[in-house]
């Protein structure tokens, strides 16, 4: 069997592994190493199949980045015990993880940016460029608008390290948005660097949404009791005891993951397939 198709095959299966367990709730080492194996998937695929040098180290460096940015939390955080402060120090834990990790992201993201700005450009209707700005300002204005709620929900707190805490993930979201824009002049005939970098951004927006919800969660349990009612760190949680009692699909958990995974592999697929396609494009532009 041809190298190509064992690396898409290894990628297919444990990007699957690493989301089904995102959507079941499954936790342990094997969903994290699935995720970061098939990260390492699209890492050696860029450094085997991307013909250029910049766009192949540099896809190469951002599937790298995404994969040490997907262990970050957890290799920050120490178990959750018992008492409150514990538990108190466990979320504030969590919170400077998903900085660190969201810090991660925007290198990763920059990365994608630089390896689809050097690739080949193509004479694309101007349309399709207009949308895919309208299309990349939506996930954008989410965020922002996201982080101004938190700001008017705690005005007691303080603002200059909220906006610090929020302001990586703000920034990869516009990064993300770039890359979009960018790639639909560069997108092969299949059009998979686009429809990458827009889970690439869709998946930035997810973490950037998660940020401001953990950074104010870790800061009010400062000197409040809650209960114990605690779901996976970084992420929006109810602590309402009845919420605790069900069980539901992290849906959204497993699309964000979905996404973080599927969009630099259709990066450096579409990379891949860009000297290809050049002849029958049109020419660059």
């Amino acid at each position: 069997m041809p190298l190509r198709r064992i690396l898409v095959l290894v990628f297919a299966v444990t990007a699957a592994v690493a989301v089904l367990s995102a959507l079941t709730g499954f936790t342990g080492w094997l969903p994290g190493a699935s995720g970061v194996l098939a990260l390492l998937t699209v890492a050696l695929y860029s450094a085997r199949y991307v013909a250029r040098p910049v766009p192949r180290w540099s896809l190469t460096a951002a599937a790298v980045v995404l994969a040490a940015a997907s262990v970050v939390t957890q290799l920050h955080t120490d178990p959750i015990a018992a008492g409150f402060s514990e538990i108190t120090a466990f979320h504030e834990q969590a919170a400077e993880g998903r900085y660190a990790e969201a810090v991660l992201l925007v290198i990763a993201v920059a990365a994608l940016t630089v390896g689809v700005l050097a690739l080949p450009q193509f004479r694309r209707p101007i349309r399709l460029t207009a949308a895919a700005c309208v299309v990349a300002l939506v996930p954008v204005a989410v965020v922002a608008m996201d982080a101004a709620d938190e700001r008017d929900l705690a005005p007691a707190v303080d603002q200059v390290a909220l906006v610090r805490h929020v302001a990586p993930g703000m920034l990869a979201t516009v990064l993300g948005g770039l890359l979009l824009v960018l790639a639909v002049s560069r997108a092969d005939r299949w059009f998979l660097a686009p429809a990458g970098a827009l889970l690439v951004q869709l998946a930035a927006a997810h973490a950037a949404w998660g940020m401001s919800g953990s950074w104010y969660f870790a800061e009010s349990l400062r000197g409040v009791e809650t209960s114990s009612a605690f779901l996976e760190p970084g992420f929006r949680t109810d602590v309402s005891a009845a919420a605790s009692a069900t069980l539901d699909f992290e849906v959204g958990a497993a699309l964000a993951l979905m996404a973080l995974l599927a969009g630099p592999a259709l990066i450096a697929a579409g990379a891949a397939r860009t000297a290809g396609d050049r002849a029958t494009a049109g020419g660059p532009a």
